[in-house]
């Protein structure tokens, strides 16, 4: 059903691009450059890994490496970004009183030096610098500064025309953070010809240490080796469908084994109407048990005439649960642990599309998503957001939720939650995001349902290239 619905839209994006796009175009030859219509030609590259792009407004990504684009002696470059983090949240325990928040302030450094002796090698280095600091607190942690190793990479090119390779710490991402928003150790092949991109990749977060100024504790993380496989089609100016299978072997705290094939498509229907589908099975083993889930998210977004450019949204996703936790059947989706599920409806920044407070995996849960935007200028937008949650079946863990409590297991009815984002990139090389969210509890947290879970959140860049 996913696919044939997948098609029927590729269809449409298709026709209403023919029929829009009547003008002779000359042939298309190879390139191993980027496109300027339909972003990176290899599909989980960054934009920004170490390549020069267009000046084209793009949607602010909290986690895109810098340019280093400014010249520093022969075949050396150099950029960066100083940034503010902020973030506050209160009451994510859903007590009865609201108590303290806990709210952090976290400058950061960020530079790149991107070292390019010839037309076929290129060598990028990302150190990031954070330093936390606690303005209020519900538990005396303390807070460590970091100096991580956020990308370090040699990219070899241009030695077969559309192909190129990757060697080290790298962005890994998809369209909509739906399968990676990772940095990690890795060895990936790209090819493109024309419009059709290939991508095999095998990778594992954190194989080298990426905090300079402490050693990481492994114990504390799932080790996964992911081997991945990602072709994809882009047709028409925005529109594409791809295919992707990752197969993750799990090397500590379990033996974990999941493959998951998928689709992904997105796009214009006709006009100014946008639509995204994305859908995907796991199969594999957990340990004695069969692991059998699937997944679907898919939307569409209008965009209206007028001065302020209004647009409305809406979305369903759905990742099965499992009804029976006692057989040798896993039922429930699983997404990869490297996921962001992050994006932009019609703004100028990306946000956690299934909710900035709750921020749950696509696992034994539904998400009922609208939204309205409007874009007062061309670099301002304003987007309200709201969600409905439902699990699949009733259970005590919303995964990856960042509440401090769980559901009692009673209901289905995890609550709603409603964000107010706001972007501004007005200023040349400033780009600014402002996040307000409130969760409304529903009646799975029965005990406490009436008091709800607040987050702000304030983030400045400004980047030098």
């Amino acid at each position: 059903m996913a696919v044939a619905c997948t098609l029927s839209l590729t269809s449409i994006a298709y026709a209403a691009e023919s029929a829009v796009d009547q003008a002779p175009q000359s042939p298309t030859l190879p390139s191993t450059g980027f496109s300027s219509t339909n972003g990176p030609l290899l599909p989980t590259y960054g934009a920004a890994n170490g390549q020069t792009t267009t000046p084209a407004t793009e949607p602010f990504d909290p986690n895109a490496p810098p340019r280093a684009t400014i010249p520093m002696g022969r075949n050396l470059f150099v950029g960066g970004y100083v940034s503010l983090e902020g973030e506050t949240n209160r009451n994510y325990r859903l007590s009865s009183t609201l108590g303290k928040a806990d709210s952090i302030l976290t400058p950061i450094l960020a530079p790149a030096f991107s070292y390019e002796p010839n037309q076929y090698l290129q060598l990028y280095v990302n150190p990031v610098l954070e330093i936390p600091v606690a303005v209020e607190e519900i538990e005396d942690r303390p807070q460590t500064t970091e100096l991580n190793m956020n990308l370090a990479y040699l990219t070899v090119k241009n030695v077969v025309p559309g192909a190129r390779m990757q060697l080290g710490r790298q962005r890994f991402i998809d369209s909509r953070r739906w399968l990676f928003n990772e940095n990690m150790d890795a060895i990936r092949l790209g090819y493109q010809y024309e419009q059709f991109s290939l991508e095999l990749s095998v990778s594992q977060l954190n194989l080298v240490q990426r905090n300079l100024l402490r050693r990481e504790a492994e114990e504390d993380e799932e080790g996964f080796v992911n081997y991945y496989a990602y072709a994809d089609y882009k047709f028409g100016k925005k529109n594409h469908i791809g295919l992707f299978a990752l197969y993750q072997d799990q090397q500590r705290i379990g033996t974990a084994q999941p493959v998951t094939v998928g689709l992904q498509s997105g796009g214009r229907l006709f006009g100014d109407l946008k639509y995204w589908l994305q859908t995907a099975a796991v199969r594999g083993s957990d340990g004695g048990q069969r692991i059998r889930g699937e997944a679907i998210d898919m939307g569409l977004t209008q965009r209206f005439d007028g001065a302020w450019e209004p647009s409305i949204t809406i979305g369903y996703a759905y990742g099965t649960g499992d009804s029976n936790p006692n057989d040798n059947v896993d039922a429930r989706f699983r997404q990869s642990g490297f996921q962001g599920n992050s994006d932009k409806f019609n703004g100028v920044a990306r946000f956690k599309y299934y909710g900035e407070v709750l921020d749950p995996r696509l696992t034994n849960l539904m998400v009922f998503t609208g939204g309205f935007g409007v874009r007062p200028f061309e670099k301002t937008s304003f987007d309200l957001v709201y969600h409905y949650y439902l699990q699949d079946h009733v259970s005590t863990r919303i995964r990856g939720s960042d509440l401090d409590t769980d559901p009692t297991g009673l209901s289905k009815h995890v609550g709603s939650e409603v964000d107010l984002v706001v972007g501004y990139q007005g200023i040349p090389h400033l780009q600014t995001k402002f996040v307000l969210g409130y969760f409304f509890p529903g009646k799975a947290f029965t005990e406490t349902w009436h008091d709800g879970a607040f987050l702000a959140s304030i983030l400045l860049r400004y980047n030098f290239y």
